[in-house]
């Protein structure tokens, strides 16, 4: 058995998407056309990495098989840019950013050598400076790009 474990934020869990996103389509191929994988989407809405940190090593130990083959998807990260009008400044500073990624990395090891990230999805700015739900807040490429 393989167990594939995605990590994310609302983009991995499939918010606003009829059809359950992109790992729900990746499980529905799967399921269809293989026998021996489980795939289980810890993505959570909202989710940066400093708070995929504090869940990741107890959600990887509940659905993992000492036999099993363990892949770990990351598909997070799109948050940790979102800037903040008020603090004037990211969510998570770039250093930060690169610094919880090591510790991802670092954690996953634990239970795999299989680590894949997903690239930070581009935005449309007309939608997302501001974002409609938080003025407060904005996605602008150029802070994913980085």
């Amino acid at each position: 058995m393989v167990r594939i474990l995605i990590f994310g934020d609302s983009i991995a869990y499939g918010a606003c998407d009829k059809e359950g996103g992109w790992v729900q389509r990746l499980r529905k191929f799967f399921d269809e056309n293989y026998e021996d994988y489980l795939i289980y989407n810890l993505s959570i809405s909202g989710d940066t990495t400093e708070e995929l940190i504090k869940r990741f090593e107890f959600e990887a130990k509940q659905r993992l098989k000492e036999k099993d083959e363990t892949i770990i998807i990351f598909a997070i990260g799109i948050n940790d840019s979102q800037f903040v009008h008020s603090k004037n400044k990211n969510r998570i500073a770039l250093e930060k950013f690169k610094e919880n990624l090591r510790k991802l990395i670092q954690l996953a090891k634990k239970f795999s050598s299989k680590i894949i990230f997903v690239g930070l999805t581009p935005v449309d700015e007309t939608k997302t400076t501001p974002i409609i739900w938080d003025i407060n807040k904005l996605y602008k490429n150029e802070y994913i790009q980085k």
